[in-house]
């Protein structure tokens, strides 16, 4: 026997989907490195996006999350953190340690970004020579991959211009 639905009157509602964690990411970073205060709403609640915001608030950026809401009220840098130096923990955050990386090369100070052991395999040397092509010293402190965090950035601020990355890698 096959069950069959029958039409039984107009149906209405709305659904609002969960936010994304690339684009609640790429937003918090725009935020923290923009002058003034920003507002963002249909904040994800994940993993990757807290790990994103307590390395943030460790480098003393004012933002106050609301999970609840899915609101994030963050005061923007305007490129001088509050802290030049940092040993961030970013879990097994693949946007984190990849946002981050460049962010942070725009400041100035020294700041170390690890997670947990799966991280430590995670190869993101074409990020770090993209960085340091634009006048960074980012390297890795990877003694079996050098390709793979844990990452150190001596920040001096980006000098700008033209970079070239592989588009076929995460």
């Amino acid at each position: 026997d096959s069950a069959s639905l029958l039409p039984c009157g107009r149906v209405s509602g709305s659904v609002r989907p969960p936010g994304s964690k690339s684009i609640t990411n790429r937003a918090i970073v725009c935020a923290a490195l923009a002058s003034g205060t920003s507002l963002l709403t249909g904040v994800l609640d994940s993993e990757d996006t807290h790990v994103l915001i307590e390395a943030w608030k460790s480098l003393g950026v004012d933002l106050q999350h609301d999970t609840p809401a899915r609101t994030l009220r963050l005061e923007g840098t305007a490129g001088q953190l509050p802290k030049q130096r940092g040993e961030l923990f970013i879990a097994n955050s693949g946007t984190t340690i990849r946002f981050l990386t460049a962010a942070l090369a725009a400041f100035h100070g020294d700041f170390v970004l690890d997670g947990v052991a799966r991280m430590r395999e995670r190869p993101i040397g074409d990020l770090l020579d993209a960085v340091n092509q634009m006048g960074s010293q980012v390297t890795s402190q990877n003694t079996r991959d050098p390709s793979c965090p844990p990452v150190r950035v001596q920040a001096s601020g980006l000098c700008g211009g033209a970079v070239e990355v592989a588009g076929n890698i995460s």
